[in-house]
């Protein structure tokens, strides 16, 4: 069997696993890339014959085996979960030792504790939501703790490591929950949830780059005689979606999103990561086609659709996105991508108290609705609640500590309190995860100027121009001139000239003038006027024609005295 066709089998037995242990989200992922693969026209064999014959051993291929008596409980237990009577399904397997069951068992008992956390709650948005908690966790971890320390045996499960991971997670004991996630991980590979569990976790880059080094040595080391294909293209998709989710752009990133297109041509998961990362280096066109082909092929599609809706916000493409919107109710309203969908929309016709109520909708139908809470900030900001706006913020990163744009929403909104120093500390974490975003720096830049640290306000700054080569002229103009300001406090006068000519060469080239130039202008002339060198101040007075009043009128007595003291010279 070649390595393409075992990738399938591969695929194939994943699903049935995870769609018998209830993990349908994994389950989906799977079929998704199975059918996402490109279509093998020599394949024609039943899928069974295919795997009869296979005759490469598969370490990583997970069966469910019950004796008679637990395969009828975990068939009950099984019809109470799909009814979601979470209680009966824990209930009815309650005294099994079958590794199975008891996952099982535990993962309704999670479900049900979450389920019950927001009854008491009252959601997500409820006043007793941030003091209420799962009262099932530590039921959970007390039991799986109990049965690892009584049978080694149970160890070797990889759903009940998944499990012990996740609720390893909610406790915030990050570094036992990724032991146990990746342990599972090198068990069953195909279990895409766990995957997206250990990225999640994951808090910088380099901890990230050591994680699927681990996880690649492994492999290559634990199976030498056997193929590994499958579980190296598990390791490079979970490795694409964690460096995207970094903001990464390196060649390495390309490659690899090259390679797994070959394998999984139509795999809308991979067209989205594509998508994404040419939204982060700000390809927004490329980004809004790769998203169109996805939606002509799938157009009942509403995952990652409010991802869509972001992007054509940025892009101001208004009547697209209220197609978008009306596409999504017309799918379904209660999803909570359609909410956000929505009230991007209403955002973008500046009806920021519709916007936020759908954000909260979002946030009601699903508290892990990442994207929900920043976004709501900035609608607070948008309508001056500045303390509102906060408080979204802060809830964002408690969800999503890699959300760059929580943090540096924070930033903004404790500058417009004047709190500089907090402002400061925040902008420094957004630029810690997206350390290529001139903005980010520009802001960083603006902090350091009101602390008066004015010489790493100038680094930050020149970061910031550095990076800023493709964006608008006026946001360069503004930073120049920022600098040029600067160097006048320290009384730099040499170094100030040279900024301000730069801001006044940015007119003099685009043709492009402002408030900024002229004032540069201004500046220029009486730098030139108290040297005496009235050739220069002439030339830069005399073009004076935009500004305030008293600025062209100032303009016009240095070009009257410049011309007076040339003749002079001449006569």
């Amino acid at each position: 069997m070649n390595e393409i066709n075992q990738l399938r089998s591969h695929l194939r037995s994943s699903i049935s696993t995870l769609s018998s242990l209830k993990l349908y989200q994994a389950a989906k992922w799977s079929a998704e890339a199975l059918n996402g693969m490109k279509i093998d026209d020599d394949e024609e064999s039943d899928v069974d014959l295919i795997q009869d014959e296979e005759t490469t051993p598969i370490p990583t291929i997970y069966q469910i085996r019950l004796n008679s008596k637990d395969h009828d409980q975990f068939e009950l237990a099984k019809t109470y979960f799909d009814c979601k009577e979470f209680d009966r399904c824990y209930t009815i397997l309650k005294n099994s030792t079958n590794s199975n069951c008891i996952f099982l068992k535990l993962y309704s008992l999670l479900i049900s504790g979450d389920l019950k956390r927001e009854q008491e709650s009252e959601g997500a948005l409820g006043s007793n939501d941030l003091n209420s908690s799962n009262k099932s966790i530590p039921i959970i971890l007390k039991e799986i703790e109990s049965l690892f320390n009584k049978d080694k045996s149970y160890k070797k499960n990889p759903f009940i490591n998944y499990l012990y991971g996740i609720t390893l997670l909610k406790q915030k004991s990050t570094s036992l929950a990724q032991d146990a996630l990746i342990t599972s991980l090198k068990q069953f590979p195909f279990n895409w949830s766990c995957w997206l569990e250990l990225i999640h976790s994951i808090s910088n880059i380099d901890e990230a780059l050591n994680i699927f080094q681990n996880l690649e040595s492994f492999f290559h080391q634990s199976f030498p005689n056997s193929t590994k294909f499958s579980e190296l293209i598990m390791i490079k998709l979970g490795k694409l979606n964690c460096l995207q989710e970094f903001f990464q752009q390196t060649p390495e990133l390309y490659n690899q999103l090259n390679e797994l297109l070959e394998i999984f041509p139509i795999f809308s998961f991979i067209k989205i990561q594509k998508a994404l990362i040419s939204y982060h280096a700000l390809e927004y066109t490329e980004c809004e086609l790769i998203f169109d082909d996805i939606l002509t092929n799938d157009p009942l599609r509403l995952d990652d659709m409010d991802l869509y809706s972001n992007i054509l916000y940025v892009m101001q493409k208004r009547s697209k996105l209220s197609y978008l919107a009306q596409l999504a109710c017309s799918i379904d309203k209660f999803r909570p991508e359609t909410c956000c969908i929505v009230a991007n929309y209403y955002s973008l016709k500046f009806e920021h108290e519709k916007a936020i109520m759908y954000y909260r909708r979002a946030l009601v139908l699903n508290r892990n609705c990442l994207s929900a809470w920043t976004l709501m900030g900035h609608e607070f900001v948008e309508l001056k609640n500045t303390h509102a706006a906060i408080e979204s913020y802060r809830r964002a990163v408690d969800t999503n500590q890699k959300d760059f744009k929580a943090w540096y929403g924070l930033g903004q909104a404790y500058e417009i309190l004047d709190m500089h120093l907090y402002s400061l500390y925040y902008y420094q974490k957004a630029c810690y995860l997206k350390p290529l975003d001139s903005r980010i720096w520009q802001a960083l830049g603006n902090c350091y100027d009101k602390l008066s640290k004015f010489k790493d306000s100038i680094k930050c700054y020149k970061k910031s121009l550095f990076l800023n080569n493709n964006s608008e002229i006026s946001k360069d103009v503004t930073i120049l001139f920022r600098i040029a300001k600067i160097f006048e406090n320290l009384n730099e006068l040499s170094n100030c000239y040279e900024f301000m000519k730069q801001v006044l060469n940015e007119e003099l080239e685009n043709n492009q003038k402002n408030d900024l130039t002229s004032q540069a202008r201004l500046w220029l002339a009486k730098y030139e006027q108290n040297l005496g060198n009235w050739e220069n101040a002439y030339f830069y007075a005399m073009d004076m024609n935009s500004g305030t009043s008293q600025e062209i009128e100032e303009a016009k007595m240095i070009a009257r005295e410049a011309k007076n003291k040339m003749n002079g010279i001449t006569r």
